[in-house]
């Protein structure tokens, strides 16, 4: 179905299963929730109610150039759903760039938050972008690394990120296996039309790329912090500087896209702390 915002911005919602409601808040910048819904969240509908949409401008959910794409707008679009819905409280799940989203919601809307699940989140796109940068040029040649010295960091990561992709090594950094880097593709793909536009304005906007650490402190639900312990794309120790007054860390074995590749543990470690 489609919600329309107060600003006439129609987002994609889907509503899946039994239990507490849990909105799932996917990653990018620019990204959907269809490939995570496909290929793992399903298997928490046994015992939550699933809630996922498309962020404005993403996937299956309209949104222009001209539209709002500041955090303060995204989060308020969750708190417009959680009232179309007629939700008093739920649980909000995060993916990766959606840790920020979630935390910036948590702060200024908590006393509708049940708990917080953030699954291989960042906190901080630059920290996440020094993980993915000294991981990157572990994978690639002398040759490869031609890049100025007086280089920005954010310039060596977009030489080695390019280098990265030109290669088809860049999986490397999110999957184990490059056949589960193919299922995930293959299932955005299948969107007919997919909508870029926040995709296309991410990197002119200093939003996202700030450090939203300090929110951690202020959040006093408790918060389940899963993470890969080679998760290159976010950083196996970025979780560390999470501060939540109550937070449980559950570190696995494997990368960026646990929910698909360690399934069975991402599932039990989320039902037990949903209780």
């Amino acid at each position: 179905m489609y919600i329309e915002m107060s600003d006439k911005v129609n987002l994609y919602v889907k509503q899946s299963g039994e239990g507490i409601p849990c909105l799932f808040i996917h990653g990018g910048p620019g990204e959907g929730s269809l490939d995570f819904e496909a290929l793992g969240g399903n298997s928490l509908e046994r015992f939550m109610q699933m809630i996922y949409f498309d962020q404005r401008g993403c996937a299956r959910s309209s949104g222009n150039a001209s539209d709002d794409y500041s955090i303060e707008r995204i989060i308020d679009d969750i708190e417009e759903i959680r009232k179309t819905l007629g939700i008093s409280k739920w649980i909000v799940m995060a993916h990766s760039f959606g840790g920020i989203i979630a935390a910036n919601y948590a702060y200024k809307y908590e006393k509708f938050i049940d708990k917080v699940i953030l699954l291989n989140c960042t906190l901080s796109m630059e920290d996440s972008f020094s993980s993915q940068l000294d991981y990157g040029i572990t994978l690639l040649s002398k040759e490869d690394l031609q890049y100025a010295e007086e280089s920005s960091t954010f310039e060596k990561w977009q030489h080695v990120v390019g280098k990265l992709l030109e290669k088809d090594i860049f999986y490397k950094l999110q999957y184990n296996d490059y056949k589960n880097f193919l299922k995930v593709n293959a299932k955005s793909a299948e969107i007919e039309n997919f909508n870029a536009v926040m995709a296309n304005q991410a990197f002119s906007n200093k939003e996202y790329f700030a450090n939203y650490f300090y929110l951690t402190e202020k959040v006093t639900v408790p918060v389940l912090i899963i993470t890969g312990n080679e998760d290159y794309a976010i950083g196996p120790d970025h979780h560390k500087n999470f501060l939540f007054p109550n937070k449980k860390v559950r570190a696995i074995q494997g990368k960026h896209m646990l929910y698909l590749e360690n399934n069975e543990q991402f599932k039990s470690i989320i039902q037990e702390f949903v209780g």
